[in-house]
């Protein structure tokens, strides 16, 4: 018996080490091994507001992203991050460990932020947006935005200088990590996937691409003059018929791309003499280039414009447009505005007394 039990002492050692082995195999089981699900490379996981382990671990288990509940629960208390995890969106890439994951969802270091881009905005007011939302470089967005490579797969190299028109106007989910670069290609990638697939030109196909750099630029003088999306085939119908009458355009929105000093309330007769390839009072036919980046339904509208006669359209004051068919109707019509905008003025000036 004394034999028996010397015998076994002397494994002890082995023992110990073994269980250490054993121990060290199942804690890197645990919190380093990675798992990898099928599909893409990144997939976005929601953390609810007030939501515990439970529900958070139940949301991994049901989108595939953690092989193991148990396992994960486990790295979560020993790591003591069990009610650490930050409430918020993140975008997560494949092949992560329980350990990659919790620091993830605990440092909130990949967290998803909402950036909305609306419909007419220019590049200059998107690279000012991501700038203080995103804490990007506006300079080095504006110097991704003129990337030849996006430009060519447009097949417009050497004839527009930068994407503006070519960014789609949304809302989009990003990376708080995201580079001027990646944010360009998200926009540029938003307008493909949203405006290539729902307008019917295959700009891939030989000549093509002019026809889609007219409707774009078109699209954003559009925008530029209506936000009323009933209102857009009308316009669209007005500047189809200047063109066909080898009219110029006189699109107030051309103008207030180009001058000094930004748009202005009010455009005064002098703006409209400003020299520029873009003013649509001193040149015939359509700019070069967009003016800004305009929504699916403008789009669609300078697409598919209204069928009528007119070609003077002035604002009512409410948002809307009064169009008309003679130049006389159009006096008359400018004549109303006038009246309105008086008669609004007095208005505010008695309910100031």
């Amino acid at each position: 018996m004394e034999f028996s039990v010397f015998n076994i002492k002397r494994y002890y050692p082995y023992i110990f080490i073994l269980n250490i082995v054993m121990i060290s195999f199942s804690l890197y089981w645990i919190f380093f091994s990675k798992y990898y699900w099928d599909g893409p490379d990144e997939k976005k996981f929601t953390v609810a507001k007030g939501s515990g382990l439970n529900v958070i671990i139940d949301e991994l288990e049901k989108n595939d992203i953690i092989a193991d509940r148990s396992l994960f629960k486990i790295a979560a208390v020993l790591t003591f991050k069990d009610d650490k995890i930050i409430s918020g969106s993140y975008l997560l890439k494949n092949g992560l460990s329980n350990y990659d994951l919790l620091k993830i969802l605990t440092d909130n270091i990949v967290s998803l932020v909402k950036i909305t881009i609306p419909e007419g905005f220019t590049l200059k007011k998107i690279a000012s947006l991501a700038s203080s939302k995103l804490k990007l470089s506006e300079n080095k967005i504006l110097k991704e935005a003129g990337n030849d490579s996006l430009i060519s797969l447009l097949g417009l190299k050497n004839k527009i200088n930068n994407l503006e028109g070519f960014l789609y106007p949304a809302t989009y989910e990003v990376s708080q990590q995201i580079t001027e670069k990646e944010f360009i290609e998200t926009l540029f990638e938003g307008f493909k996937n949203n405006v290539l697939e729902n307008i019917g030109i295959d700009y891939t196909q030989e000549g093509n691409a002019d026809s889609l750099l007219k409707i774009i630029t078109l699209a954003s003088i559009i925008e530029g003059e209506t936000k009323i999306d009933d209102e857009k085939p009308v316009v669209s119908g007005v500047y189809h018929n200047r063109l066909r009458k080898n009219m110029k355009l006189e699109a107030d929105p051309t103008v207030q791309y180009v001058i000094p000093g930004g748009p202005k309330s009010r455009l005064l007769f002098e703006d409209l003499k400003y020299n520029s390839p873009y003013n649509t009072y001193q040149n015939k036919g359509l700019p070069p280039g967009p003016i800004n980046n305009p929504g699916l339904k403008s789009i669609q509208a300078a697409e598919n414009p209204a069928d009528h006669n007119y070609i003077f359209f002035v604002a009512t004051g409410d948002g809307g447009h009064n169009f008309s068919e003679t130049y006389d109707q159009h006096l008359n019509a400018i004549k109303d505005y006038k009246k309105k905008l008086r008669e609004n003025k007095l208005k505010k000036e008695k309910e100031n007394k």
